[in-house]
């Protein structure tokens, strides 16, 4: 039984991957660039303008994944997930909706995060 079981982690995986991959591609493909202190991150926007997706520039997630296969995966190289929020709000602040608040976030597929986000009316 339990090696059914293990038998089947790759697909579980391989579907969850497809989930991440599939949501990412509802954004909007426009890219938006935030500077903040750590990296330059990019910014899409839902079409449905309740969320956002950030993730890093393409030259730190290269560097990450470089990193991270030089350590068989041993060595946490995703950018945290507080720096991807704060991203997030300064992209909210710069695009007029500084009193808007980021009300959760999801893991899409590493190194993105989606933020939902809800604005007073």
């Amino acid at each position: 039984m339990k090696m059914k079981l293990f038998a089947l982690l790759p697909c579980f995986m391989a579907l969850a991957a497809c989930v991440g991959v599939s949501t990412a591609m509802q954004y909007d493909q426009t890219v938006h660039r935030i500077a903040m202190p750590d990296d330059t991150y990019r910014v899409f926007e839902h079409p449905m303008r309740d969320r956002i997706m950030t993730t890093p520039s393409t030259g730190k997630v290269i560097g990450q994944g470089l990193a991270g296969g030089a350590t068989f995966g041993l060595v946490e190289t995703m950018t945290p997930e507080v720096l991807q929020r704060a991203a997030a709000k300064k992209y909210l602040d710069d695009t007029g909706r500084a009193n808007c608040v980021i009300t959760r976030s999801n893991l899409i597929l590493k190194p993105q995060y989606e933020f939902f986000f809800e604005c007073p009316a």
